[in-house]
Protein backbone atom coordinates (compact mmCIF):
# COMPACT_ATOMS: atom_id res chain seq x y z
CA UNK A 1 0.00 0.00 0.00
CA UNK A 2 2.63 2.25 0.80
CA UNK A 3 4.74 1.45 -2.18
CA UNK A 4 1.28 2.38 -4.50
CA UNK A 5 1.08 5.31 -2.38
CA UNK A 6 4.81 6.70 -3.48
CA UNK A 7 4.15 5.80 -7.32
CA UNK A 8 1.06 7.45 -7.43
CA UNK A 9 3.16 10.66 -6.08
CA UNK A 10 5.49 10.71 -8.30
CA UNK A 11 3.09 10.26 -10.81
CA UNK A 12 1.59 13.44 -9.77
CA UNK A 13 4.62 15.18 -9.10
CA UNK A 14 5.60 14.69 -12.66
CA UNK A 15 2.47 16.09 -14.15
CA UNK A 16 2.99 19.33 -12.02
CA UNK A 17 6.89 19.25 -12.98
CA UNK A 18 5.63 19.25 -16.57
CA UNK A 19 3.13 21.92 -15.87
CA UNK A 20 5.54 24.15 -14.29
CA UNK A 21 8.47 23.09 -16.60
CA UNK A 22 6.23 24.35 -19.25
CA UNK A 23 5.59 27.73 -17.50
CA UNK A 24 9.31 28.17 -16.63
CA UNK A 25 9.63 28.17 -20.60
CA UNK A 26 7.61 30.78 -20.91
CA UNK A 27 9.38 33.13 -19.21
CA UNK A 28 12.88 31.74 -19.89
CA UNK A 29 12.53 31.49 -23.32
CA UNK A 30 10.55 34.52 -25.34
CA UNK A 31 8.17 32.76 -27.85
CA UNK A 32 9.05 29.57 -26.32
CA UNK A 33 5.63 28.20 -26.41
CA UNK A 34 4.94 29.70 -29.32
CA UNK A 35 2.81 26.70 -31.47
CA UNK A 36 3.58 28.58 -35.15
CA UNK A 37 0.09 28.32 -35.78
CA UNK A 38 -0.82 27.70 -39.64
CA UNK A 39 -4.83 29.02 -39.59
CA UNK A 40 -5.55 28.08 -43.00
CA UNK A 41 -4.57 24.51 -42.27
CA UNK A 42 -5.65 24.34 -39.09
CA UNK A 43 -1.83 22.80 -38.15
CA UNK A 44 1.18 23.62 -36.15
CA UNK A 45 5.04 23.61 -37.13
CA UNK A 46 5.34 20.42 -34.15
CA UNK A 47 8.38 22.96 -33.15
CA UNK A 48 7.22 24.48 -30.00
CA UNK A 49 7.88 22.90 -26.70
CA UNK A 50 4.16 21.60 -26.12
CA UNK A 51 4.56 19.37 -29.09
CA UNK A 52 7.67 18.09 -28.23
CA UNK A 53 6.84 16.97 -25.04
CA UNK A 54 4.06 15.13 -26.62
CA UNK A 55 6.49 13.29 -28.98
CA UNK A 56 8.19 12.19 -25.77
CA UNK A 57 5.55 11.00 -23.89
CA UNK A 58 4.90 8.56 -27.14
CA UNK A 59 8.14 7.55 -27.97
CA UNK A 60 8.21 6.86 -24.28
CA UNK A 61 5.16 4.81 -24.42
CA UNK A 62 6.28 3.23 -27.69
CA UNK A 63 10.25 2.12 -26.28
CA UNK A 64 8.23 0.70 -22.83
CA UNK A 65 5.88 -1.72 -24.99
CA UNK A 66 8.86 -2.59 -27.13
CA UNK A 67 11.14 -3.52 -23.86
CA UNK A 68 8.19 -5.16 -22.82
CA UNK A 69 7.85 -7.34 -25.68
CA UNK A 70 11.54 -7.86 -26.46
CA UNK A 71 11.15 -9.69 -22.56
CA UNK A 72 7.97 -11.55 -22.47
CA UNK A 73 7.15 -14.11 -25.52
CA UNK A 74 3.77 -14.02 -23.94
CA UNK A 75 2.85 -11.19 -24.29
CA UNK A 76 4.89 -9.98 -27.48
CA UNK A 77 1.97 -9.73 -29.34
CA UNK A 78 -0.49 -7.06 -26.71
CA UNK A 79 2.97 -5.27 -26.25
CA UNK A 80 3.52 -4.56 -30.27
CA UNK A 81 -0.43 -3.88 -30.65
CA UNK A 82 0.41 -1.02 -27.83
CA UNK A 83 3.50 0.12 -29.67
CA UNK A 84 1.97 0.16 -32.74
CA UNK A 85 -0.92 2.25 -31.93
CA UNK A 86 1.35 5.21 -29.82
CA UNK A 87 3.22 5.43 -33.16
CA UNK A 88 0.45 5.83 -34.87
CA UNK A 89 -0.21 9.32 -32.82
CA UNK A 90 2.85 10.02 -33.03
CA UNK A 91 2.92 9.82 -36.80
CA UNK A 92 0.13 11.80 -36.73
CA UNK A 93 1.11 14.00 -34.40
CA UNK A 94 4.15 14.68 -37.14
CA UNK A 95 1.78 15.03 -39.96
CA UNK A 96 2.69 18.41 -40.62
CA UNK A 97 6.63 17.68 -40.68
CA UNK A 98 5.28 14.91 -43.21
CA UNK A 99 3.60 17.11 -45.57
CA UNK A 100 5.79 20.11 -45.16
CA UNK A 101 9.74 18.76 -45.89
CA UNK A 102 8.29 14.82 -47.45
CA UNK A 103 5.43 14.64 -49.59
CA UNK A 104 1.90 15.57 -49.00
CA UNK A 105 -0.05 13.51 -47.07
CA UNK A 106 2.70 11.02 -46.96
CA UNK A 107 1.97 10.16 -43.27
CA UNK A 108 -1.65 9.02 -44.10
CA UNK A 109 0.71 6.31 -46.47
CA UNK A 110 3.23 5.45 -43.32
CA UNK A 111 -0.38 5.07 -41.12
CA UNK A 112 -1.76 2.90 -44.00
CA UNK A 113 1.42 0.75 -43.92
CA UNK A 114 1.68 0.63 -39.91
CA UNK A 115 -1.95 -0.33 -39.64
CA UNK A 116 -1.08 -3.16 -42.35
CA UNK A 117 1.65 -5.14 -40.73
CA UNK A 118 0.70 -5.07 -37.56
CA UNK A 119 -2.80 -6.23 -38.75
CA UNK A 120 -1.40 -8.98 -40.67
CA UNK A 121 1.04 -9.70 -37.45
CA UNK A 122 -2.11 -9.72 -34.93
CA UNK A 123 -3.97 -11.68 -36.97
CA UNK A 124 -1.78 -14.53 -37.16
CA UNK A 125 -0.70 -14.06 -33.73
CA UNK A 126 -4.23 -13.47 -32.21
CA UNK A 127 -4.39 -16.37 -29.81
CA UNK A 128 -1.10 -15.33 -28.21
CA UNK A 129 -2.67 -12.03 -28.67
CA UNK A 130 -5.96 -13.08 -26.57
CA UNK A 131 -3.67 -15.07 -23.98
CA UNK A 132 -1.29 -12.22 -23.07
CA UNK A 133 -4.43 -9.50 -23.19
CA UNK A 134 -6.10 -12.31 -20.42
CA UNK A 135 -2.85 -12.48 -18.15
CA UNK A 136 -2.81 -8.72 -18.16
CA UNK A 137 -5.90 -6.93 -17.67
CA UNK A 138 -7.66 -5.99 -15.28
CA UNK A 139 -4.80 -3.38 -15.12
CA UNK A 140 -4.21 -0.28 -12.83
CA UNK A 141 -1.48 1.26 -15.97
CA UNK A 142 -3.59 -0.43 -19.06
CA UNK A 143 -6.90 0.95 -17.18
CA UNK A 144 -4.79 4.86 -17.39
CA UNK A 145 -3.64 4.21 -20.99
CA UNK A 146 -7.63 3.84 -21.88
CA UNK A 147 -7.99 6.80 -19.89
CA UNK A 148 -5.56 8.84 -21.90
CA UNK A 149 -7.25 7.36 -24.92
CA UNK A 150 -10.97 8.38 -23.72
CA UNK A 151 -9.33 11.86 -23.42
CA UNK A 152 -7.49 11.96 -26.59
CA UNK A 153 -10.10 10.80 -28.97
CA UNK A 154 -13.61 11.82 -28.26
CA UNK A 155 -13.51 14.12 -25.31
CA UNK A 156 -11.01 16.14 -27.00
CA UNK A 157 -12.66 16.00 -30.37
CA UNK A 158 -15.63 17.55 -28.87
CA UNK A 159 -14.67 19.86 -26.97
CA UNK A 160 -12.12 21.85 -29.75
CA UNK A 161 -14.86 21.20 -32.40
CA UNK A 162 -15.69 24.70 -34.19
CA UNK A 163 -19.15 24.38 -33.82
CA UNK A 164 -19.16 24.50 -29.77
CA UNK A 165 -16.17 27.32 -29.43
CA UNK A 166 -18.36 29.13 -31.97
CA UNK A 167 -21.53 28.63 -29.68
CA UNK A 168 -19.46 29.72 -26.97
CA UNK A 169 -17.36 32.53 -27.77
CA UNK A 170 -19.51 33.92 -30.83
CA UNK A 171 -18.00 37.02 -32.24
CA UNK A 172 -14.70 36.62 -30.25
CA UNK A 173 -14.24 33.26 -31.67
CA UNK A 174 -10.11 32.77 -32.27
CA UNK A 175 -9.53 29.52 -34.13
CA UNK A 176 -5.67 30.02 -32.73
CA UNK A 177 -7.05 30.01 -29.52
CA UNK A 178 -8.94 26.47 -30.11
CA UNK A 179 -5.84 24.66 -32.00
CA UNK A 180 -3.38 25.79 -28.86
CA UNK A 181 -6.26 24.00 -26.35
CA UNK A 182 -6.11 21.41 -28.40
CA UNK A 183 -2.36 20.94 -27.93
CA UNK A 184 -2.70 21.33 -24.37
CA UNK A 185 -5.46 18.69 -23.97
CA UNK A 186 -3.62 16.07 -26.61
CA UNK A 187 -0.53 16.76 -24.11
CA UNK A 188 -2.74 15.89 -20.90
CA UNK A 189 -3.85 12.48 -22.32
CA UNK A 190 -0.77 11.62 -23.71
CA UNK A 191 0.93 12.04 -19.99
CA UNK A 192 -1.65 10.01 -18.72
CA UNK A 193 -1.16 7.62 -21.12
CA UNK A 194 2.41 7.70 -20.38
CA UNK A 195 1.94 7.22 -16.66
CA UNK A 196 -0.14 4.06 -17.35
CA UNK A 197 2.40 2.96 -19.76
CA UNK A 198 4.99 3.48 -16.78
CA UNK A 199 2.40 1.65 -14.34
CA UNK A 200 2.19 -1.09 -16.55
CA UNK A 201 5.21 -1.77 -17.10
CA UNK A 202 5.98 -1.81 -13.10
CA UNK A 203 3.20 -4.47 -12.36
CA UNK A 204 4.79 -5.98 -15.14
CA UNK A 205 8.45 -6.35 -13.97
CA UNK A 206 6.91 -7.80 -10.70
CA UNK A 207 5.25 -10.47 -12.05
CA UNK A 208 7.51 -14.10 -11.17
CA UNK A 209 9.36 -15.11 -13.70
CA UNK A 210 8.69 -18.84 -13.08
CA UNK A 211 4.93 -17.95 -14.09
CA UNK A 212 5.69 -16.89 -17.54
CA UNK A 213 7.91 -19.97 -17.17
CA UNK A 214 5.62 -22.54 -16.77
CA UNK A 215 3.08 -20.15 -18.86
CA UNK A 216 4.58 -20.66 -22.15
CA UNK A 217 5.68 -24.61 -21.15
CA UNK A 218 2.04 -25.67 -20.20
CA UNK A 219 1.34 -26.98 -23.72
CA UNK A 220 4.74 -29.15 -23.89
CA UNK A 221 3.41 -32.39 -21.80
CA UNK A 222 -0.08 -32.31 -23.74
CA UNK A 223 1.72 -32.42 -27.18
CA UNK A 224 3.56 -35.50 -25.63
CA UNK A 225 1.02 -37.43 -23.93
CA UNK A 226 -1.14 -37.15 -27.72
CA UNK A 227 2.02 -38.34 -29.77
CA UNK A 228 1.82 -41.30 -26.61
CA UNK A 229 -1.65 -41.98 -27.25
CA UNK A 230 -1.57 -42.14 -31.36
CA UNK A 231 1.48 -44.36 -31.24
CA UNK A 232 0.00 -46.95 -29.06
Amino acid sequence: MRKAFLRYLIYGLLVAATAYGVMLVSYIVPGGLSLDIDVQRAATSEFSAIEQLQHACLIICIGLFIWIASRDRLRRPMAIAWAALFALFLIRELDYVFDTYVIDNFWQVLCAVLLAISGVYLVRNRNRFLNGWRRSWPSAGLGMVFGGLLMLVPFTQIVVSNQLWSVVMDEHYVRAAKIAAEELMELGAYLVMLIGSIEFLYSWSRLPQTKLIGALSKRRPRRKARNKKRSV
